[in-house]
């Protein structure tokens, strides 16, 4: 592995760290990404441009759920990208997406795709379990489980 490539998966890795655990500190946002950065998370409709987006839209997450835990499961590095497999598990003691605090916990699992220049996070991509999650604190009722028949 390239000296970049290790850097790149060490930056990636305090993102998640910092950024996105309830134990975490924001103004390191500042440090970590371009000032051409955007996030992008489908859930939040438009993307965060910059620090400031960014830092917007994780306060939005951290805002909402209490003692965020995200796991990396599994990093992938490969020149400027790092890929990471992630599970969050939360409580849902604020206020997201218009559903009140239900104070249930939470678990969902997702996969960050993030590129880097010059040392910073230019982009990043969520895909998660949205739909999951968004069950989990009772914004939607789960479909029954339908049984297949060949």
């Amino acid at each position: 592995m390239s000296t970049i490539t290790a850097n790149n998966e060490a930056i990636a890795f305090r993102d998640v760290k910092a950024v996105w655990n309830s134990g975490g500190n924001l103004d390191v946002i500042t440090d970590l990404v371009s000032d051409d950065f955007v996030y992008h998370n489908p859930m939040l409709g438009e993307p965060g441009r910059g620090a400031d987006g960014y830092r917007k839209q994780a306060e939005t997450f951290r805002d909402a759920f209490s003692d965020i835990e995200m796991t990396v499961d599994e990093m992938i590095a490969v020149d400027d990208a790092v890929t990471i497999r992630y599970t969050t598990r939360a409580t849902h003691d604020g206020e997201l997406l218009g559903v009140e605090p239900t104070h249930a916990n939470i678990e969902i699992t997702g996969i960050l795709v993030n590129h880097l220049e010059d040392g910073k996070l230019k982009a990043m991509y969520v895909n998660d379990d949205a739909l999951g999650l968004i069950e989990q604190i009772g914004a939607v009722e789960p479909p029954e489980k339908a049984v297949l028949s060949r």
